[in-house]
């Protein structure tokens, strides 16, 4: 028979280490992403078009992932 005496072991987990190496990537990934709609931004308001071209809403989609990228790369623990 075993003692109930003594509490379970207890097994303190370490908090998981942020690896530098792949937020870095992640960071590169998100602002590669971001560029093309920075620039598709920058071409709507100099050429003071309304933005009708059927590629900006895909182009700033892509941008849109760039941003969430970078923010969740920014918030990983």
């Amino acid at each position: 028979m075993g003692t109930l005496d003594q509490p379970p072991p207890t097994n303190p987990q370490e908090p998981r280490q942020r690896s530098g190496c792949v937020t870095a990537i992640m960071l590169t990934l998100g602002i590669i992403l971001l560029l093309p709609g920075l620039m598709c931004a920058v071409l709507i308001v100099a050429a003071g078009d309304s933005g009708r071209d059927p590629f900006t809403p895909v182009v700033m989609f892509i941008a849109l992932g760039g941003v969430a990228l970078i923010v969740w790369a920014l918030s990983r623990k």
